[in-house]
């Protein structure tokens, strides 16, 4: 698989080292807006486009990779108040997107959990659910989105649940919200924690990543699954198919 990387920051070195360890090739790297002009022979060579790039540029990295008729698989967050808009694009296009706000599989299935554990608790409650999130120093955004993703599932299990709101260390939500805490730490790749609590106990789920390698590889593992495909696809319609970590060599 030939690929262009978009956004040359902790992931897209690391999904350089992933895909070059699994045999795959890069064809360049795009670092920033002006290297799509600068570098605009790279992008036809291409099958595919990984963007883990900025909140502000990701956008229009997914509108030119689908304008060069490449797939494009985005895993930078904080664009998603644009996702309508991308989305019709994409269709218009005939063009094919997959985006997630994390590609690593063990958090997806934490979060699948996480929405059955839902569902179990919706007829409790006297159990409160709250989300905490921590990461390192330079995430730019607060909440995560995996953190986001993971509310907007517990929302739809949870009739008495109807939004989310960002709430800082021993905050109080109101009675109809889901609390997200965001916290920031030297070193820490990513931690985060459901918590149902009543009065008398707590029950809680938590996904950690001790690197990066496992986003890399998830989000190789999707740009194999996106060749081909024509349409909008997230982790769910790659977990469906149940793929294995070997599946990216």
């Amino acid at each position: 698989m030939k690929i262009l990387i978009s956004g040359y920051g902790r992931m897209g070195k690391e999904v350089e080292r992933s895909a070059l360890e699994s045999g795959h090739q890069i064809i360049g790297i795009y670092d920033n807006a002006k290297d799509w002009d600068d570098k605009a022979e790279l992008i036809p060579q291409c099958d595919v486009v990984i963007d883990f790039s900025l909140p502000a540029e990701a956008p229009r990295n997914i509108i030119r990779s689908i304008d060069n008729h490449k797939p494009i698989v985005c895993g930078t967050t904080g664009w998603y108040d644009q996702l309508s808009f991308i989305s019709n694009y994409v269709g218009q296009k005939h063009g094919a997107l997959f985006y997630a706000p994390n590609f690593n599989l063990g958090v997806n299935i934490f979060m699948n959990l996480s929405e059955i554990l839902a569902d179990i608790m919706k007829d409790y409650p006297q159990y409160e659910p709250a989300i905490t999130e921590i990461h390192h120093t330079r995430k730019l955004d607060a909440p995560s989105g995996t953190a986001i993703a993971l509310a907007e599932r517990l929302i739809k299990n949870l009739p008495q649940k109807y939004e989310w709101t960002k709430c800082e260390e021993g905050e109080q939500a109101l009675p109809h919200q889901i609390p997200i805490t965001s916290i920031r730490e030297d070193d820490i790749t990513g931690i985060h924690t459901l918590e149902f609590r009543s009065k008398d106990d707590r029950i809680t789920l938590t996904h950690e990543a001790f690197d990066r390698s496992g986003f890399a590889i998830g989000a190789i593992m999707a740009a194999q699954w996106l060749l081909g495909r024509k349409g909008i696809f997230n982790m769910n319609d790659l977990l469906k198919n149940h793929p294995t970590i070997t599946d990216i060599a």
